[in-house]
C-alpha cells in the first residue's frame, strides 16, 4: 500500500492545492460554516478521520448551543432546523459532492451571494479530495 509519505514526497504539492480551494471560504464564510460544510461532505463521504478533525474544528468554532444544533440537523438528516444561509452552504456542498447540477432554487440563492456560492463550491472541492486522500491512505 502507498503510504503518506510517498504520497506527499510525490506530490508535494497536494498541500497547497487543496489549501488554495479552501481559502475564499476561509476568508469570506463564518469559521462555524466552514467546518460544518467539511464535517457534512465528510459524513457524506464515510471519512471517519476528517468526521473527528472537523467535529472537534466545529465544536471549537460555534457556541455550545449552535454546535448541537448543526449536530442534531447532521444526525437527523433534517437541514430544515438550521438557518437558511448554513441550509444553503449545505445543500451546495451536497450537489458539488454529488456531482449534481450546482443550482440553488430561489429561495435558497437568495440567502448566498455568488462569491459565497463560489467559495462553498471550492471548498466542497477541498474537502472531497481531502476525504479521498484520507481514505485511499487508510487514515
Amino acid at each position: 500500500m502507498i503510504s503518506r509519505t510517498q504520497l506527499y514526497s510525490n506530490y508535494p504539492f497536494i498541500h497547497t492545492a487543496l489549501a488554495q480551494l479552501g481559502e475564499p471560504a476561509e476568508q469570506s464564510l463564518p469559521e462555524a460554516t466552514v467546518h460544518l460544510i467539511r464535517l457534512y461532505v465528510s459524513n457524506i463521504n464515510g471519512c471517519q478521520f476528517c468526521q473527528a478533525m472537523h467535529d472537534e474544528a466545529l465544536k471549537t468554532s460555534a457556541s455550545s448551543k449552535l454546535y448541537k444544533r448543526y449536530k442534531a440537523a447532521l444526525a437527523n438528516e433534517d437541514l430544515s432546523s438550521l438557518e437558511p444561509f448554513d441550509q444553503a452552504a449545505l445543500f451546495l456542498a451536497h450537489r458539488v459532492t454529488s456531482a449534481s447540477s450546482c443550482e440553488l432554487d430561489k429561495y435558497l440563492q437568495h440567502c448566498v451571494s455568488e462569491s459565497q456560492q463560489l467559495a462553498i463550491i471550492g471548498l466542497a472541492l477541498q474537502i472531497n479530495n481531502w476525504n479521498r486522500v484520507a481514505i485511499g491512505l487508510n487514515l
